[in-house]
C-alpha cells in the first residue's frame, strides 16, 4: 500500500504492543491448553468406553466370537468414518474425465477472480472514506461508479460460481448413479439387495436421495474451500506487505487452538446423519406401502393399525432428530462463542494493534487523518476476511463428518452391489466345477435339485424331474411348499446350492424361451401397446405388432374394450387403471405375443372365469406352448400330463403322467364347450385314466396324498361307482334355456324341500298364472 507511512515504534507504543503480546500470548495459550485437555479426555473415553465394551464380548457364545461384527470393523478401519469418503472421493476424481476437469478449473479461476474483485473492493470503500473526510467530491462519485462495477462484476462471478457448482454437483452424482448402476443391475443384484441379501435397507432411498445430497453438499464445500484458500493466501500476503508476519500468526494460532477445541468436542455427526437417513427411509416406506396397498387396507378398515405403525416410525425419527438438534445446540454454542464473537474480540485487537503500535499511525495533519481512516477501513476487511477464511478451513472437519453419514451408505450399496454381482459369477464357476450348473437343451430337467431359502430352509430336496417339450406340469402344495421357489431357482432368481438343471437358453436367467407370468403381472408406466411387447421396447421388436395384430390379441383375452378407453398414444399407470383380474389377462396377452417355449404360469389366472380360464389354457397348447403351472383349480388337471405335488417339508412325489393316447376317447371331455361340461367330473376322468395308465411314474401313499386328490375331493359326494358323463355328440344344436334362467333353476330346485324354496316356487307361480291370465283377458 503506497499511500501508507509507516512510522518508527515509540516509547509509548513499544510498552503497549508488549501488553498487547502478553495478552494475546495468554489466550493462545488457553486456548492450546484447553484443546490438549479437552482431546485427552475425549481419548480416555474412547479406551475406557472399548474396555467396557470388551468385557461382555468374553461371554458371548462361540460363533459371535468366531464371526465378529461387521460394522465394528468398518469402523475401525474407517478412523472417524472418514474412509469411505476418501474411497468416493478417489472414484470421483479419477472418473472426472476431460469435462469435468474444465468445470474445476473455471471453478477455481471463477473463485481467484472473485477474491481479486473482493480485495479491490475493500481498497475502494477504504477509498471511499479518505474522500468523505477530505470532501472531494468528484473522486468520491468516481469511486462509486467503481463501487457500483465493482458489485456487479461481484455478483455476475458469484452466480457463475454458483452455476459451475451445481453443474459440478450434477457430474458427481452421474458418475456414482452409474457407478451403483452397473452392478445393480447386473445379475439380478436389485433383487437380491431386498429379497435375497438383506443387508442393505432401502436402497433406492439411497439411490435417490443419499447421492444426490452427497454430491450437492460435497461441491459445495469444494467451492468454500476453493474460496477459503484464495483468500487466505491473498490476505496473508498482504498483511505481511503492509504491518507483519506476527499478526497472521497470531490469526493462525487462534484458530488451531479453537480448531482443535471444537473437534473434540464435536459429536459423531455422521452417524447421526446414517442414521436420520436410514429412519428417513424407513418412514417413507411406510407411507409408500400404505399407498399401494391403500384399497386393501380400506377394505379391511385397517387404517388404525397402519396409522399407529405409521406413527410409532414417526416417533422414532423424531426422537432421533431431537438428540441431533440437541447436540448441534451445545456443540454450535460452543463453535459461535470460539469462531465468532471471541473471534471478534481478538480481531478487534488485531485491528487495533498495529495503530497502537505505530505501524500504521499517521501524522496529525488533515491528510494523514484521512489516510488513517482509510487504511483502518482496509486492514479492517483483511483481518475479517483472514479469519473467515482460516475459520471456515478449521470447522470443514465438521462438514466432512456430516459428508462422511451419506458416504458410508453410498459405499456400503457400492461395496455389496459389486460384491453380489462377483458372487454369482463365482458361484457359477463353482456350480460347474462340481457339476451343480445349469446347461442348455430343448427340454426343463431337474436332476437332484435341492430349493433352499436364502435363510437355510429346505423347501424341495433331490427333485427329478423331466419336462419334455409338448409336455405340461401341474405343480400342487399347501402354501410355503417351494412352488415359486422352485421358479425362482430356474431362473437365477435364488442360487443353486446342488443339482443341476436343464434349460432352453445358457446361463442361468430366464430367457425369451421360458416366459414367466406370475399372478400379479408387472405393468410397466407407457402406452398399452408397451404393456403388450414388455419386456421388449419398440427397437428391440424383430417383428413390430402391428394395430391390427394388437386388437387381435385383445380380443382373445375380452380386453378390447381398452382401445376405446385409453389413447393409443398415452402413457399410463395401468397399475392403478386396471384391476386384478384385468391385469392377469393382460400378462395372459403378453404370453399370446411372445409364443416363448415354455410357460411358467404361478397361478396367473386366480382372479379371471374359470371359462377364461380353460379358453386361456386351450389357447396357450394350441400355439405350442408347454405350460408349468401352479394352480388349485381341479379343472385344470385336464390341460396337463405330469402332475408334481409337494409337502412343504422337503418331499415330492410324482402323481401321473401319460401321453395324449392313454385317455380313452370316450372318457376325452369337450373342455372348450364350457357351458354343458361339468368340469369336476372331467378332472376326475382325467385322474382315473392317469392312475390307471401303464405309464403313471409313481402311486402314492397314506403320507403323500396327492394335494390334487384333496382339491378334487372338495366337490359335491357323487356315485363313484357310476359311469363317468359323456358329452353327448349332438348333431343340430338344441335349444336350451338362457344361462340366467339356467342359473336361477339350479338355485331354485334344490331349495323346493325347505319353507324358503317352497315360497319362492310358489310366488313365481303366481306370476306365471297372473301372466296367463292377463294375456286370455287381452284375447
Amino acid at each position: 500500500m503506497s499511500s501508507l507511512q509507516l512510522l518508527k515504534l515509540t516509547e509509548h507504543g513499544r510498552s503497549l504492543l508488549a501488553s498487547r503480546r502478553r495478552t494475546l500470548a495468554v489466550v493462545t495459550g488457553v486456548l492450546v491448553a484447553g484443546g490438549t485437555a479437552a482431546y485427552m479426555r475425549n481419548r480416555f473415553i474412547k479406551s475406557d468406553t472399548s474396555g467396557h465394551d470388551s468385557e461382555p464380548l468374553n461371554n458371548n457364545e462361540k460363533t459371535r466370537q468366531l464371526t465378529p461384527d461387521v460394522n465394528l470393523i468398518k469402523n475401525k478401519k474407517k478412523r472417524g468414518g472418514l474412509r469411505s469418503l476418501q474411497i468416493l472421493a478417489a472414484i470421483l476424481l479419477s472418473k472426472m474425465g476431460q469435462r469435468g476437469t474444465r468445470n474445476i478449473m473455471a471453478l477455481v479461476a471463477i473463485v481467484v477472480l472473485r477474491t481479486a474483485l473482493s480485495n479491490r473492493l475493500a481498497k475502494v470503500q477504504g477509498f471511499l472514506f479518505r474522500a468523505a473526510f477530505l470532501r472531494r467530491v468528484p473522486t468520491f462519485v468516481r469511486l462509486i461508479a467503481e463501487n457500483l462495477l465493482l458489485c456487479f462484476l461481484q455478483s455476475a462471478l458469484f452466480s457463475t460460481s454458483k452455476y459451475l457448482t451445481g453443474t459440478l454437483g450434477l457430474r458427481f452424482r452421474k458418475i456414482l448413479t452409474e457407478l451403483i448402476h452397473a452392478d445393480y443391475f447386473e445379475n439380478m443384484v436389485y433383487y437380491k439387495l431386498s429379497h435375497v441379501d438383506g443387508r442393505i435397507s432401502n436402497p433406492e432411498q439411497r439411490i435417490a436421495s443419499d447421492i444426490p445430497r452427497f454430491c450437492s453438499e460435497l461441491s459445495d464445500l469444494v467451492q468454500e474451500d476453493l474460496i477459503a484458500v484464495a483468500e487466505g493466501l491473498l490476505y496473508t500476503w498482504r498483511l505481511c506487505s503492509y504491518a507483519s508476519p506476527k499478526y497472521v500468526l497470531w490469526i493462525l494460532a487462534y484458530v488451531i487452538g479453537a480448531g482443535s477445541v471444537i473437534r473434540n468436542f464435536s459429536p459423531a455427526f455422521g452417524k447421526l446423519m446414517s442414521k436420520e437417513q436410514q429412519l428417513e427411509g424407513e418412514y417413507r416406506q411406510l407411507h409408500s406401502r400404505l399407498r399401494t396397498h391403500a384399497e386393501s387396507i380400506a377394505f379391511y378398515g385397517g387404517e388404525k393399525r397402519e396409522e399407529s405403525h405409521i406413527r410409532r416410525q414417526f416417533k422414532t425419527l423424531v426422537q432421533h432428530m431431537r438428540l441431533v438438534l440437541h447436540d448441534h445446540w451445545w456443540f454450535g454454542m460452543i463453535q459461535d462463542f470460539l469462531l465468532k464473537y471471541l473471534g471478534a474480540t481478538v480481531g478487534v485487537i488485531l485491528i487495533i494493534e498495529p495503530f497502537f503500535a505505530g505501524n500504521l499511525r499517521p501524522d496529525t495533519s488533515t491528510l494523514g487523518r484521512a489516510e488513517m481512516l482509510s487504511n483502518l477501513r482496509y486492514h479492517t476487511s483483511v483481518i475479517i476476511s483472514l479469519f473467515q477464511s482460516l475459520g471456515t478451513l478449521s470447522i470443514s472437519s465438521r462438514r466432512l463428518n456430516r459428508l462422511s453419514g451419506y458416504a458410508d451408505r453410498i459405499h456400503e450399496l457400492a461395496v455389496v452391489s459389486r460384491e453380489l454381482s462377483a458372487t454369482h459369477d463365482k458361484l457359477s464357476a463353482q456350480n460347474h466345477a462340481s457339476k451343480n450348473y445349469f446347461t442348455e437343451a430343448s427340454y426343463i430337467e431337474f436332476a437332484g435339485v435341492k430349493v433352499v431359502t436364502p435363510t437355510g430352509n429346505v423347501l424341495v430336496d433331490n427333485l427329478c424331474l423331466k419336462v419334455d417339450s409338448g409336455s405340461n406340469l401341474l405343480i400342487t402344495g399347501p402354501n410355503g411348499s417351494g412352488k415359486s421357489s422352485l421358479f425362482r431357482v430356474l431362473g437365477g432368481l435364488w442360487p443353486l446350492k446342488s443339482g443341476h438343471i436343464v434349460k432352453p437358453g445358457i446361463g442361468s436367467d430366464l430367457n425369451k424361451e421360458i416366459f414367466y407370468v406370475p399372478q400379479r403381472p408387472y405393468t410397466a408406466v407407457g402406452t398399452l401397446r408397451d404393456q403388450l411387447i414388455y419386456p421388449l421396447t419398440a427397437r428391440e421388436e424383430t417383428e413390430p405388432l402391428t394395430h391390427s395384430g394388437m386388437v387381435e390379441l385383445l380380443k382373445n383375452v375380452d380386453l378390447e374394450y381398452l382401445l376405446e378407453r385409453y389413447p393409443l398414444e398415452e402413457e399410463i399407470n395401468w397399475g392403478d387403471e386396471l384391476s386384478l383380474g384385468e391385469q392377469q389377462r393382460l400378462g395372459m396377452a403378453r404370453l399370446f405375443y411372445h409364443k416363448p417355449k415354455f410357460a411358467i404360469l404361478d397361478e396367473c389366472t386366480s382372479a379371471v372365469t374359470t371359462d377364461m380360464e380353460e379358453r386361456f389354457c386351450a389357447k396357450v397348447r394350441a400355439m405350442g406352448t408347454s405350460c408349468i403351472t401352479i394352480s388349485h383349480r381341479p379343472a385344470l388337471v385336464a390341460f396337463h400330463d405330469i402332475v408334481l405335488s409337494l409337502d412343504g417339508e422337503g418331499g415330492w412325489s410324482v402323481q401321473y403322467q401319460r401321453d395324449d393316447l392313454s385317455i380313452p376317447t370316450k372318457l376325452a371331455p369337450n373342455l372348450l364347450n364350457s357351458s354343458v361340461t361339468n368340469r369336476q367330473s372331467d378332472a376326475m376322468a382325467v385322474q382315473k385314466a392317469f392312475l390307471t395308465s401303464s405309464k403313471s411314474s409313481a402311486s402314492l401313499n397314506s403320507k403323500d396324498q396327492s394335494y390334487i386328490t384333496e382339491l378334487i375331493a372338495t366337490s359335491p359326494d357323487r356315485d363313484h361307482k357310476a359311469p363317468l358323463p359323456i358329452v353327448p355328440q349332438l348333431e343340430k344344436r338344441p335349444r336350451i334355456l338362457p344361462l340366467r334362467v339356467a342359473a336361477m333353476l339350479k338355485v331354485l330346485v334344490p331349495t323346493l324341500v325347505d319353507k324358503q324354496g317352497a315360497q319362492l316356487f310358489a310366488v313365481s307361480l303366481l306370476v306365471c298364472l297372473g301372466h296367463g291370465y292377463l294375456i286370455a283377458l287381452l284375447l
